[in-house]
């Protein structure tokens, strides 16, 4: 077993048996991980309050058959305890984005500290915080055509299919599914 100290985004938490919890970290030094955190829903767990979605926490992971959380402490509470529920909402669509756009076990450096200013600092234009994130991600909204009459500038990404679409195209895709950019 192997123990790792990292600093994480924590992405969803979802049940995973009786007490634990499964937890769904973007890592600074793994990218994406899916963790265990055992006995985190029992009332006396010491984990639970850390391991909220959009907290910024300092994690102790221990690399065995997957990754267990062992330790895990609060860094910031980001939107949660001072922000308006516009800021709130938006940051919830962050993590699904980034939640939906990230594969396990990927890291990327760039893409995190990305992530840190955005969820910290909760830039007004959220089309460009995604048009950034985008092209960190290989995904350059610059260099796209639309995914249907081949015309520039594309307007709006499509997460399911990671397609780009104009203005005129975009309207045929469900509205939940896509960005605008």
């Amino acid at each position: 077993m192997i123990e790792h100290f990292t600093e994480a985004l924590v992405i969803n938490k979802g049940d995973s048996g009786e007490a634990d919890n499964l937890i769904t970290l973007y890592t600074r030094d793994f990218g994406k991980v899916m963790a265990r955190a055992k006995g985190a829903k029992r009332i006396i767990s010491k984990l639970s309050a850390h391991l909220e979605p959009l907290n910024f926490v300092s994690v102790r992971l221990i690399e065995g058959k997957g990754f267990q959380i062992a330790d895990a402490l609060t860094i910031d509470r980001q939107p949660l305890l001072r922000n308006t529920p516009e800021d709130l909402l938006k940051s919830l669509k962050l993590i699904q984005f980034i939640n939906e756009m990230t594969v396990e076990l990927q890291p990327d450096y760039n893409f995190w500290l990305a992530i840190k200013k955005a969820i910290g600092d909760l830039v007004d234009d959220e089309k460009n915080l995604y048009r950034y994130l985008l092209k960190i991600l290989g995904f350059d909204p610059e260099f796209a055509v639309c995914f249907f009459c081949h015309k520039k500038p594309v307007k709006c990404f499509f997460k399911e299919d990671q397609a780009f679409f104009c203005n005129q195209c975009g309207w045929k895709i469900p509205g939940n599914k896509v960005i605008s950019i």
